[in-house]
């Protein structure tokens, strides 16, 4: 039976070593009860107890040597089986034993009448078949309702199909069991397969199962995989199998697979195949109709999110522009339907539509000094204490950028409108904690209120033109829509374009105020400030038109034209008395430095116009200097390489990290005008100015404080230790052809 069973030859060497170890355990056995070389003769008492003692020590080797090779070979585990096969394995050891004693005791005594023995042990045997042939058919019925039932006890559908293939593996008595369905557009197989083991994979691609589901859909019927060719190991992942089709309303959707038996017998029969089929049957409408439910699902929870994603700001969650301007179409619809149905006054003021368009101030400080990461944490934060600000009917969005908008869902006035614009403002102006560092950022808000007949966009205009108005009377204000304000709108963006062309046409002058020594007051040297004279207008404040370069971008080429017209006038004054060696200052805007090739441009700036880089020194706010740090120090120690030197502007008004200040390659300190005070003041109030003063020659620094208008003040900062200054005193900004005169008369 060992050779004639079709076996593995691993599996026919175990059985049949399984089978000689029985062997010589039971001879043994029998030997130390009965002993061997006695007389022959009819089985004696002890001859009995020596058969049973043999049987039972079989059993016991062949079910532990089972179940340790089960249990090495990775399946399961299977010595806690162990008491339950000892048990059944010892009493089939007794049964079959006492029987094969009574037929050598009968065919001792009369050989003849075995055949009374062997009627009723083939009337037995044959009745055990019928009996087994028809509980397997009840329990086959049994696990074929309880497979039924699955899918519907199951509240999730991978659960229950992991549920069904184990409840396979147990019907049909293996070790692995998958559902294997056809792949979408990529083509590979999706297998969800419980076991070997208790391994459980759930939808994972499965190329290796091409070949089965390309059978499947040639055949379309079941079939057992029995014959294994040689040399194809690799591939085979099991050796017996059987795969019904999973069929759907379209066709076939995919394989039902279980393989690898547990017991002896690895082939699978006839009627074991046209049970999976039903089995498959079954599940094939459960996976469809399953499939097609997670579809829905998917699809609706796909549209739900994409629903949110198109009205809703990714970063801060608030509502975005389209879902704010949305809802205030409609606000404004009900508005007018209100107003046309002749409502009373008091209840159409009531749903009166107001928006609040909010920009923060300062926000490209934090973007430049720490960068958009930290910028991107501002923003969530300013979105969260919004929502915390107003009221749950209330809605906040982010219209994009640093931009905020707010829809009141009751405006009732102005002056209700402005109490919660001012709560608003009042918890933006809370300092903010970003990565370790506290920066305050407030904001400038414009205030609009619907009127009937009006669309959504003309009101978020009339709000976004009120920030506007905010905005130009300086940070963290507030300004209410008036009609007027569009022309101060309008004359913005006009200047803003007559702005760019001057900068392109190279129509910004530079003015030079001095810059002295306060031990003898000789000018060593001037800052070159931008100038705009507009045809038809007149000078044009630079607290007006620079901030106007910086929203419209034009500020590099604007600082870049400033940098090399100063450098050329620094040039040709080579040949005038005293000014031979004069030093030539030029602010710099943080994102010319951040340009990557500033520090090139510079040095082709100072060899176009001829002028030594000894005689430049560049003027930087601690803004530019704390973005990108290393990068900043690289440009700036590069520079300071070729004689170009750096001073910190307005310092102390930023945010200083004396850490960092040791670490960049910096000259001067420029002692910001906020901190030199009027003559009259205490001692106490010149404390920051001599902290700075201080600190700037501990680190080995030039000092220059700005803003210097009375003698009382330089002499001040003269007794401080202050080592240059400027200001009204010693002269105003001048244009380039009164320089030379300006040494002349300077105090």
């Amino acid at each position: 039976a060992l050779i004639i069973a079709r076996q593995p030859l691993a599996k026919l060497s175990f059985n049949l070593a399984q089978y000689l170890l029985g062997a010589v355990a039971s001879v043994v056995t029998f030997y130390l009860i009965a002993g061997l070389g006695g007389p022959i003769g009819p089985p004696q008492p002890i001859d009995w107890l020596a058969a049973f003692a043999a049987m039972l020590v079989v059993s016991t080797i062949s079910a532990f040597t089972i179940a340790t090779v089960v249990t090495l070979s990775g399946r399961e585990q299977q010595f806690s089986r162990l008491p339950e096969a000892l048990q059944v394995g010892g009493l089939f050891a007794i049964t079959n034993t006492a029987l094969a004693l009574l037929v050598v005791e009968i065919l001792w005594v009369q050989p003849m009448a075995v055949w009374l023995v062997a009627i009723p042990l083939v009337t037995l045997f044959v009745a055990y078949r019928a009996y087994l042939s028809e509980r397997q058919k009840h329990e086959s019925l049994e696990l074929l309702y309880q497979s039924s039932q699955i899918f519907q006890g199951s509240p999730e559908f991978e659960t229950a199909m992991l549920s069904l293939l184990e409840h396979a593996r147990v019907m049909f008595g293996t070790d692995r069991a998958e559902f294997i369905l056809v792949g979408g557009e990529s083509g590979v197989p999706l297998r969800t397969a419980a076991g070997p083991g208790d391994e459980r994979e759930t939808m994972v691609p499965s190329p290796e199962r091409a070949d089965i589901i390309k059978r499947v859909l040639e055949s379309s019927a079941p079939f057992i995989i029995d014959d294994p060719q040689e040399g194809d190991d690799l591939d085979r992942l099991f050796r017996f199998a059987m795969v019904s089709p999973l069929r759907g309303e379209s066709g076939v959707i995919g394989a039902m697979l279980v393989a690898d038996r547990l017991n002896e017998n690895d082939e699978f029969t006839a009627d074991q195949l046209r049970m999976l089929e039903t089995i498959a049957n079954q599940a094939s409408v459960a996976l469809e109709n399953g499939q097609l439910e997670q579809s829905l699902t998917e699809l609706s929870r796909l549209k739900e999110e994409l629903r949110h994603q198109a009205f809703h700001d990714p970063l801060t969650g608030l509502a975005n522009r389209a879902l704010f301007t949305q809802v205030l179409s409609e606000r404004m619809k009900a508005l007018a339907a209100g107003s046309a149905n002749g409502a009373s006054g008091s209840r159409s003021h009531g749903r009166t539509p107001v928006v609040l368009f909010l920009d923060l101030d300062d926000f490209k400080i934090v973007n430049d000094t720490v960068g958009h990461g930290a910028g991107d944490l501002l923003l969530r934060t300013v979105a969260e204490r919004l929502s915390a600000a107003i009221r749950g009917e209330d809605l906040a969005a982010r219209l994009g950028g640093d931009e905020f908008a707010v829809l009141l869902a009751d405006g009732h006035d102005a002056k209700h409108a402005q109490l919660i614009a001012d709560r608003i403002a009042a918890s933006l102006q809370l300092p903010f904690d970003l990565g370790g560092r506290e920066f305050t950022v407030g904001a400038s808000i414009g205030l609009a209120i619907g009127q009937p007949g009006q669309d959504a966009s003309d009101l978020l205009k009339n709000a976004d033109v009120a920030m506007y108005a905010a905005k130009s009377k300086g940070k963290r204000q507030l300004a209410v829509w008036s009609p007027e304000m569009h022309e101060i709108v309008l004359e913005r963006h006009t200047l803003t374009a007559d702005l760019t062309r001057a900068i392109q046409a190279d129509e910004i002058d530079v003015a030079f105020q001095p810059l002295v020594s306060l031990d003898d007051e000789r000018i060593i040297g001037f800052e070159a400030l931008a100038r705009w004279h507009l045809p038809g207008r007149g000078p044009i404040d630079p607290a007006v038109f620079i901030p106007l370069a910086e929203e419209s971008g034009m500020i590099i080429e604007l600082g870049r034209a400033v940098l090399r017209q100063a450098c050329r006038r620094a040039a040709s004054w080579s040949d005038e008395p005293g000014l031979s060696d004069i030093t030539i200052s030029v602010n710099l805007s943080p994102r010319q430095v951040h340009e990557p090739e500033f520090a090139a441009d510079v040095l082709a700036i100072l060899s176009e116009a001829g002028l030594a880089p000894e005689h430049l020194l560049l003027e930087m706010t601690e803004t530019a200097m704390f973005s990108d740090i290393d990068a900043t120090i690289a440009k700036l120690q590069a520079l300071r390489e070729h004689g170009v030197r750096i001073a910190v502007d307005d310092f102390g008004t930023g945010y200083s990290s004396l850490r960092w200040l040791r670490q960049f390659p910096v000259d001067v300190l420029k002692l910001a005008r906020e901190f030199v005070v009027e003559d009259d003041a205490e001692n106490d109030d010149w404390a920051f100015a001599h902290a700075i003063v201080m600190l700037g020659r501990t680190l080995g620094l030039s000092i220059i404080a700005e803003g210097i208008e009375t003698r009382d003040q330089a002499d001040r900062l003269r007794d401080l230790g202050c080592d240059l200054g400027q200001g009204y005193l010693f002269g105003r900004p001048v244009p380039s052809e009164q320089v030379p005169l300006a040494m002349a008369t300077v105090a």
